[in-house]
């Protein structure tokens, strides 16, 4: 019986024995019949291509819908310069980088998964990564002892599903405010405070969507701050709803503080006068900067009886695509390793000034440079919720909106609606 030689080299054995044994053979395959110089020809191809193979990439990039266009841009650019800048010390390396939207991601990657040509490395705006490793889109990440060194030993549980690491993140975002200085002089530093400017007349925007308001529904609980057993509560849905929502409905009846689900209407409002004051993202300040210039402050979101708020940490992760070749795989983690680097994320930290690096070994000139103290302060405030509590959070969100626009409008009280929040908000987690 004829041996099919296409199919033994095109196999995963076959592939490595052959490409092992290609130049030494070749002399003698030179020597054979006529009728085997194709077998010759094809395994100098299929050598060639599997050399190239392992070291070319693909990279697939989210970008936030509704993002404004500058940051998007600044966003871009700023992975355009990595991929180079990788290729600058690693000769011969091919990088192919695409955009994808983020209402787009999951489609686009089921496309190519299909096809057998998923990324081998994605950046994901969020560490929102149980849907993407469900659905086998994704593998988890091994890392050896001296390279777990380059991220904060604190951040990594957050991108753990049963111990296995499924993502790493490159730089914290965390939630903040920011304000018009020609408007706002003194912006509010407690809960009361903000009240109390709307009523004098400031007017402020505030994110209407419950992902965005978890630091006011965590503020209010007596019991956040509670450490048990040395450490602090991780439960998402614990804080009861009725003091959020009671806050919500005082601040809804000041005519000057508007509740807005999109978030282009909170960075226009500000931009234009609309608003003296909003919560936003530390991912917001290049864009804002851009188009306010010295106009522009930041401040921490307002502190609570409590303690101060706990913003929402917004992690930029990357994940390894599950198709790819062990080569594929280990240079896909050695490029999301070169982004985390000491020289990479100090470089990228005081260019930005938006967000916190994740990457232990970085000294930051604080005492000098008051926008990134800030951010960094706002980041250790805040929380960075875990795989299985950020997809929670992702999909009780929507779900939220009609008990919030019925307490919001007014339709009904707070102490008619609390119960079923937190009956929804029990049912989603118990899940």
């Amino acid at each position: 019986m004829a041996l099919d030689y296409k199919h033994m080299i095109k196999s995963p054995m076959g592939e490595r024995f052959f490409k092992f044994f290609s130049v030494a053979l070749l002399p003698l395959l030179g020597l054979l019949a006529g009728c085997e110089a194709p077998l010759a020809k094809q395994i100098l191809q299929n050598s060639s291509q599997s050399a190239e193979m392992e070291s070319a990439i693909n990279l697939l990039v989210e970008t936030r819908i509704g993002a404004d266009p500058f940051d998007q841009k600044l966003n871009k650019l700023v992975v355009e310069q990595e991929v180079a800048l990788f290729k600058r010390f690693n000769p011969g390396v091919k990088i192919d980088v695409r955009f994808v939207s983020d209402d787009q991601l999951l489609k686009q990657l089921d496309f190519q998964f299909s096809r057998g040509l998923a990324p081998d490395l994605i950046l994901l705006t969020t560490n929102n990564l149980l849907p993407l490793w469900r659905q086998g889109l994704i593998k988890p990440i091994e890392l050896k002892p001296f390279e777990q060194k380059s991220i904060r030993a604190a951040l990594l549980p957050a991108f753990k599903d049963n111990k296995q690491l499924l993502g790493l993140p490159v730089f914290i975002y965390p939630q903040i405010a920011c304000y018009n200085r020609k408007r706002l002089k003194n912006p509010p530093a407690e809960i009361n405070e903000l009240i109390a400017l709307a009523q004098a007349g400031y007017p402020f925007g505030i994110s209407g969507n419950f992902e965005s308001l978890r630091w006011l529904y965590t503020g209010f609980d007596p019991n956040i701050n509670k450490v048990i057993n040395g450490q602090q509560s991780v439960d998402l849905f614990k804080s009861p709803s009725l003091p959020f929502l009671t806050w919500l409905r005082l601040a809804n009846l000041q005519p000057s503080i508007s509740f807005e689900s999109d978030q282009l209407l909170l960075r226009d409002g500000l931009v234009s006068g609309k608003f003296s004051w909003i919560t936003c993202s530390g991912a917001w300040l290049q864009g804002l900067q851009k188009r306010m210039g010295s106009k522009l402050g930041v401040a921490l979101l307002p502190s609570f009886p409590t303690g101060p708020a706990q913003g929402l940490l917004n992690a930029r992760t990357w994940a390894l695509g599950s198709q790819s070749s062990r080569a594929q795989y280990e240079l896909a983690k050695k490029f999301a390793l070169f982004s985390v680097n000491v020289v990479q994320q100090r470089n990228m930290a005081l260019s930005l000034r938006n967000a916190m690096p994740v990457n232990p070994g970085i000294s930051l000139p604080l005492k000098t440079d008051p926008t990134l103290a800030l951010i960094v302060k706002a980041a250790s405030n805040g929380r960075l919720l875990n795989l299985q509590n950020i997809y929670l959070l992702n999909a009780i969100n929507p779900k939220t909106k009609p008990y919030l626009d019925l307490v919001l409008s007014g339709d009904q009280s707070p102490q008619t609606i609390a119960p079923r929040f937190d009956s929804l908000l029990k049912q989603s987690e118990s899940r």
